[in-house]
Parts: C-alpha cells; structure tokens; sequence
C-alpha cells in the first residue's frame, strides 16, 4: 500500500482492522499521527450529532432569512435614493447654470436691441390701449409687478434678444413713441447710452437683469427716455 492509497483509506475509514492499512500505519509517525487526526475527527462528528437541536430551531432560521433579505432590501433603497438623490443634485445644479443670467457687454447689448426694434417695425405701427391686466400677467410670468402707472401702453409682447426671452413695449408720451425692453433674465454690469442715425436710448442694469429705453433720435423725443426710466425704476418691482 502506497503512501497516497494510505491517506485514502484513513481518511474513509481510520479505524480500518485491514493488515496493509496497520502495517503502513506502523512505518511512521507521521501515519499514526494522521490516522488518530482522523479518528478525533470522527469521534468529534459523532459527538456533535448526538446534540439535539434548539427548540424552534426551522422558525430561527427563517427569522434570520428574513432578517437579512429585510437587511438587503434596505442596503438597495438607500443606494436608490442615494444615486436619485445625487442625479437630482446634478440636475438642479445644470438647471440653475442654464437659469443664471449672463452677464455680456453692455454697448453689445444695445446693438442686439437696436437691431430688434429695427426689424420689429409692426410693434411701433400698432395704435392700442393696452389693459394693465395684461401687462400685469406678462410681467407676472417673469416674476414682476407694477406697484403703479408706466404711461400709456400701445404695444405689448414677448421678445427674444439674443438667446434671452424678455417683455417688449412701446409707450405713448407726449414728446412721441418710446420703446421699452425689459430683460429679466439678461444682465450687464453698467449702463450704456447710445445714440446712432435712428435711435437714442440707455441700456441699463435693473434689480432682476437689465432694461433698456429708445426712441426715435429727435431732439424733443430723447426728454421723454427719463421720464419713463423713473417712472418704470419707481413702480416695477421683481418679486421673483
């Protein structure tokens, strides 16, 4: 019987009466050491499956089955709501990015307006009376509200200025038209007069973005942009 056959056997049956298996157990120390392992080991087997189960021993182990599916199901939610939680962080972060107003050069700004009022020539061709309930629910839809009178309202839109939306507005004065363009969303950090071949105006940082007052270049029609820069600095107000 070989070394290996030798440690098969044992392992099987330690407590084998076979001649080869005492004879090659009898060769060394080693063997006899490994057949008494063996034999503790069986006799330890044996002892422990004398032990007679706890009572309740099947309900413990569903208990615990279901403590740690229980236990899992928590580890997954929170890593749920963790990975919604930081998407949700993310976005509302990208959100207020895109939501924050720019800020660009004031002297560009007035071109981009300039170039608006050229190209909407029908805001300045209409002859109404704008109801201020109107004006009331455009400037509400930007966050703004008149706390009293602007002057007499012909004209009222939306208008798009380079990439930012905004309230666009023509007044009646006694000196003539003057065009009002408010910018919620768009700001500058200083003023900026201008005066070219067709209009005069100011280009201005308010309290929420920036506004912007034109006229036609007419001496007497230039008096009217401060009296409707107060007026709108004294009654609009960004609630928003």
């Amino acid at each position: 019987m070989d070394d290996l056959e030798f440690r098969k056997n044992a392992t099987i049956e330690p407590g084998s009466q076979q001649p080869e298996f005492l004879q090659k157990m009898q060769q060394s120390r080693l063997n006899r050491r490994f057949v008494q392992a063996q034999l503790a080991f069986d006799q330890q087997l044996s002892d422990t499956l004398k032990i007679s189960p706890p009572e309740n021993l099947s309900d413990r182990i569903l208990l615990s089955q279901q403590l740690s599916e229980h236990h899992i199901q928590r580890q997954r939610r929170r890593r749920t709501w963790l990975f919604s939680g930081i998407a949700a962080s993310v976005m509302l972060a990208v959100s207020l990015t895109l939501m924050l107003p720019e800020t660009i050069n004031s002297a560009q700004l007035s071109q981009q307006i300039i170039s608006h009022v050229q190209n909407d020539t029908h805001a300045l061709n209409v002859r109404m009376s704008v109801p201020k309930n109107s004006i009331d629910t455009m400037l509400a839809s930007y966050g703004g509200k008149l706390e009293g009178p602007i002057g007499n309202v012909s004209f009222l839109g939306h208008c798009i200025i380079g990439e930012h939306t905004g309230i666009h507005l023509v007044l009646n004065t006694r000196q003539g038209q003057v065009t009002v363009i408010l910018l919620p969303t768009q700001t500058i950090s200083n003023s900026h007069s201008f005066n070219d071949r067709q209009f005069t105006g100011v280009v201005y940082p308010s309290q929420k973005g920036s506004i912007a007052i034109l006229t036609d270049n007419i001496a007497e029609h230039a008096e009217s942009i401060n009296e409707i820069r107060q007026q709108i600095d004294r009654n609009l107000n960004w609630i928003i």
